[in-house]
């Protein structure tokens, strides 16, 4: 609805008043009956621009009003509008956020503590590789000693062709008996598998113990399972983020439904005081307008009295009140509707 003041009814202008003219007062009974009627008049006039002026103000500030409380719904409009968009994104955004983070974190604590259990369970044979790899390696030092040993010479000598000491040069040893063409790397393949294996096989293990200690400390370390506790602290912080947001967008909701209610009945009111001006001017215009013309009163439709014959004096202000009489019904006639003459037959009444 548009609000400028001058689109509402009673802020027109009013007819422009005619200058008043002179007039002769007539001390007659007509005259004093006139004087009487526009006494009274003019203290309808009187009360009438009083009524006028007081319906005026009242309009000036039904304007006034309703300005302000456009403007207080615009504001309160766009704030509401503010969170309820808020609302519309980051409380979904959060509710399924939390959801999603909650069923993944579980999913991760639960791939956490089944490695662990892994790792435990890989420390434990790595442990048990360890012990059997010592007894390995004693049995392989008890070999290399019973190897060493010169009673056991005559055996490594048969199995290598070698001599235990090796006190004589590699020329100088003979072999009494043909040895099977397999036995000839015998002493490099028995170096390969108990002398490197022996040394080699015991810093292996020892640093596959540490490695899997190590990777135990960092999974644990980790503390994957402090995920979960931070899911729930940010599940509730979420939740009464939302419940936060939602309560303020029901109170500006509220706040609306207020400031609205409050803009109608501004609308009404100005429209209504509005018409009321429109009445109030309209009134005392139409009440100047009847002093004025008793102040003066032209009475041209009035025929004078002529001697030489009697016709009715009045009859052309009958006709001129009817032709006002028709005006108003060709205004106001209704589809198919004839036209009604007054009686005068197409005369035209003196003006």
């Amino acid at each position: 609805m548009d609000t400028r003041a001058n689109t509402y009814p009673g802020n027109q202008q009013g007819p422009e008043r005619r200058p008043e003219r002179e007039c002769e007062e007539k001390d007659t009974p007509t005259g004093k009956a006139i004087a009487t009627a526009r006494q009274i008049y003019c203290t309808n006039l009187q009360g009438a621009k009083g009524d006028q002026a007081s319906a005026e103000k009242a309009y000036d500030r039904a304007v006034v009003i309703y300005h302000k409380k456009k403007k207080l719904f615009e504001w309160t409009e766009r704030n509401y509008q503010l969170y309820r968009n808020f609302d519309i994104c980051v409380d979904s955004e959060l509710t399924a956020l939390t959801t999603s983070l909650t069923a993944n974190v579980k999913t991760v604590s639960g791939l956490s503590q089944d490695l662990y259990k892994n790792l435990k369970t890989l420390v434990t044979k790595i442990a048990d590789l360890k012990t059997k790899t010592i007894a390995l390696g004693d049995a392989a030092y008890n070999l290399v000693k019973y190897k060493d040993d010169q009673a056991n010479a005559t055996q490594w000598c048969l199995l290598t062709g070698k001599n235990v000491d090796n006190c004589k040069p590699e020329h100088e040893q003979h072999h009494h008996h043909h040895r099977p063409e397999a036995c000839n790397d015998a002493d490099k393949i028995y170096h390969e598998l108990i002398e490197c294996t022996k040394k080699v096989l015991i810093a292996d293990i020892n640093s596959l113990v540490q490695s899997t200690n190590d990777t135990v400390g960092i999974q644990t370390f980790t503390n994957i399972d402090t995920l979960t506790t931070q899911q729930t602290a940010f599940t509730t912080a979420s939740a009464a983020l939302v419940t936060q947001i939602q309560a303020t967008v029901k109170t500006r909701r509220t706040d609306l439904d207020t400031v609205q209610t409050d803009l109608s009945a501004a609308v009404a009111t100005c429209t209504s005081t509005g018409v009321d001006k429109y009445t109030k001017t309209s009134i005392c215009h139409a009440a100047h307008c009847t002093v004025q013309f008793l102040c003066c009163p032209p009475c041209l439709c009035v025929k004078p009295r002529r001697p030489e014959g009697c016709e009715p004096h009045l009859i052309d202000c009958e006709c001129k009140i009817c032709r006002i009489g028709e005006r108003i019904r060709s205004t106001y006639r209704e589809e198919g509707e004839l036209e009604q003459d007054c009686g005068c037959h197409g005369r035209e009444p003196i003006l």
